[in-house]
């Protein structure tokens, strides 16, 4: 940033998109703390830099429950405005947990392997090293050609006659997650039917359980939403309005 012609330095007020943000600037990088406001004051980012390098970020709900976390040496972690995980992910070793709403993981990815569960942590899938893993499933082919995955006696999965549409079941038999072989759309599902999560191709949109998206991402671009639909953070914002306050 600059001032005069010359590299800033001191506290900043400015715009970023709609919201207020105060920060302070060493020799025009951002340097220390750095918050974003809500249009009635309350916080709705945190960022920490240390010379110019964004090391943290915290973002938060209106109520002030933290929404997640982004940081150089810690896991990311999303979370719902009750303070429930959605997803967490380890840069370091790779693995990403996405969550039921009662906080049971629903799906475990990491570099070797990957598993799903229903709500009551039952495992109804796992790949290792790229096979699929035996988990005491077996395989019924139905009258009309489709086929039906059980397990103790009960369906976990339904799976159309040309094995390209998979449908894994909630226990008490909702859709929970549908897998298209042809089209290569994965979607996730709430019990109430909405849709929890869709990755199609680079495309993968998060959303609340209303519907609403809370995260979307698409290449290299990405996007976070707050309850009401608002749009909050993304990868570029446009700043205006710069006064300095000390």
């Amino acid at each position: 940033m600059y001032g005069d012609g010359k590299e800033a330095t001191g506290t900043f007020e400015f715009k970023a998109g709609k919201y207020k943000v105060k920060g302070n600037f060493v020799n025009g990088v951002p340097d220390g703390l750095f918050e974003e406001y809500y249009p009635d004051g309350n916080i709705m980012i945190k960022d920490t830099f240390v010379n110019g390098e964004n090391t943290r970020e915290e973002l938060y709900y209106k109520n002030g429950q933290l929404m997640g976390t982004f940081a150089d040496d810690e896991d990311l972690k999303l979370y719902y405005n009750d303070g429930k995980l959605v997803m967490t992910y380890n840069d370091k070793t790779g693995e990403s947990i996405i969550y039921h709403e009662n906080g049971n993981p629903l799906m475990v990815t990491n570099d070797k392997e990957s598993a799903i569960y229903n709500e009551n942590k039952e495992m109804l899938f796992k790949v290792e090293n790229a096979k699929a893993v035996d988990i005491g499933t077996t395989l019924k082919k139905l009258e009309d050609g489709s086929f039906e995955l059980v397990k103790n006696n009960k369906v976990v999965a339904k799976i159309d006659a040309n094995g390209e549409l998979i449908k894994y079941l909630y226990s008490t038999g909702e859709t929970m997650l549908k897998v298209n072989e042809a089209t290569g759309v994965t979607e996730f599902f709430f019990k109430n039917g909405n849709t929890f999560m869709k990755e199609d191709g680079n495309k993968n949109v998060l959303n609340y359980k209303d519907g609403k998206p809370l995260y979307e991402m698409d290449g290299n671009s990405w996007k976070i939403y707050n309850e009401e639909g608002e749009k909050i953070a993304e990868d570029f914002e446009l700043v205006t309005n710069i006064k300095k306050v000390d």
